[in-house]
C-alpha cells in the first residue's frame, strides 16, 4: 500500500503570443510535439515515432496554429527548444517529462509537507480541473529523489542532465520565495487560502529543504509490479490534429471538482488504481509516452 496524490495545476492553454518566448507569467500548458518511445497498449512494445501530448514547457518554442474549433482540443503545436534568458525571473519546468526520465522538483512542496515526504512506488497524477472533470496529463511513479537546498542548486549542475538542470533547476536558485499557505484539510483534500496558483509553484520562505523526485520509467517497472510513468500521447499524423487530455472519472480517490490544491488518499492500492487509470487513457483512444528526446539548446 503506497500514497496516491491527486496534483491540480493549471489547465489553460498557452497561447501564441504566451508559449514562443520563455515565460515570465501564469503557468500554463502546451500541446507539444517531440520525437519519442511510446505504447499502444500494455502488450506491446515501445515504438519510435513524432508524438504529440499536453505537457510543462516554460521555456521558449516554436509553433504551428492548429485551428481547431472543437472544445478542449489545443489551438498550436509547440516544439521545444530553449535559449538562455538574461533575467531572474523566468518560470520553471515542473514536472519535467523529456528524456530518459522524468523528474518533479518544486511545485507546491514548499506549501504541502506530504509533497516533501514522498516513498518510492508512491504515485502523482498531475492534471487539472475543466469542466468538472480531472484531466490528466502526467502520472508520475516515484522511483527515488534527492533532498536539496535552494542555495545548492549550482552544484547539482553534474548531477543531472543539462535540459532539466537549465529549465527547471536553475530558475529556482533566484526565485521568489513566499509565505507558506495556511492549508484547510477534509477528507484528504488539501486547499490553500492565502494563496494563488501560481504562490503555490514558489518556494516557501519556512522551508529549507526540497526534493528532486525521479520517475520510476518503463524499464524499471520490473522492481514496481509493472507500474511506470507515462505521458497521454498521440503519434504522427494523429496527433498531429490534436486531442483533449483524457478524464479520469468514476475513481473514488479522485474529486472531479478539485480545481486548486492537492488530494492525498494514503495506504492506497495503487497498483489497482494505476491499471484503472491507464485503462481509462487507453480507452479513450490515447497511447502511453514512455520517453523523448531532450529539448535542444539554441
Amino acid at each position: 500500500m503506497s500514497t496516491i496524490i491527486q496534483f491540480m495545476h493549471p489547465g489553460s492553454e498557452h497561447s501564441v503570443l504566451s508559449g514562443t518566448e520563455w515565460n515570465k507569467g501564469d503557468h500554463r500548458r502546451k500541446y507539444l510535439t517531440i520525437g519519442g518511445d511510446y505504447l499502444r497498449d500494455l502488450n506491446t512494445v515501445p515504438q519510435n515515432d513524432s508524438l504529440y501530448f499536453w505537457g510543462e514547457w516554460e521555456a521558449q518554442s516554436s509553433l504551428t496554429t492548429i485551428g481547431s474549433k472543437e472544445t478542449d482540443f489545443p489551438e498550436t503545436v509547440f516544439s521545444p527548444y530553449y535559449s538562455s534568458v538574461e533575467t531572474p525571473e523566468i518560470c520553471n519546468t515542473d514536472p519535467f517529462v523529456f528524456g530518459n526520465t522524468f523528474y518533479y522538483c518544486v511545485c507546491k512542496q514548499g506549501h504541502y509537507t506530504s509533497l516533501r515526504d514522498l516513498h518510492k512506488g508512491d504515485v502523482i497524477l498531475f492534471g487539472s480541473g475543466k469542466n468538472d472533470q480531472f484531466v490528466l496529463d502526467t502520472l508520475f511513479v516515484v522511483k527515488g529523489f534527492y533532498e536539496y537546498e535552494l542555495e545548492e542548486i549550482p552544484t547539482l549542475k553534474s548531477k543531472y542532465n543539462t535540459t532539466f538542470y537549465d529549465v527547471s533547476l536553475a530558475p529556482l536558485h533566484t526565485a521568489t520565495c513566499v509565505s507558506a499557505a495556511t492549508i484547510t484539510h477534509k477528507d484528504g483534500i488539501c486547499i490553500p487560502h492565502n494563496c494563488n496558483e501560481e504562490m503555490e509553484r514558489l518556494p516557501s520562505k519556512e522551508v529549507k529543504k526540497y526534493r528532486i523526485y525521479e520517475a520510476a520509467m518503463y524499464e524499471d517497472r520490473g522492481e514496481f509490479g509493472g507500474l511506470f510513468s507515462y505521458v497521454p500521447c498521440l503519434p504522427n499524423a494523429n496527433g498531429a490534429k490534436g486531442f483533449k487530455r483524457p478524464s479520469i472519472t468514476k475513481v473514488d480517490f479522485i474529486t472531479n471538482t478539485l480545481t486548486q490544491g492537492i488530494k492525498i488518499t494514503s495506504d492506497a492500492d495503487v497498483s489497482s488504481i494505476w491499471i484503472e487509470v491507464t485503462k481509462q487513457v487507453l480507452e479513450q483512444g490515447l497511447n502511453l509516452l514512455t520517453k523523448t528526446d531532450l529539448p535542444t539548446k539554441k
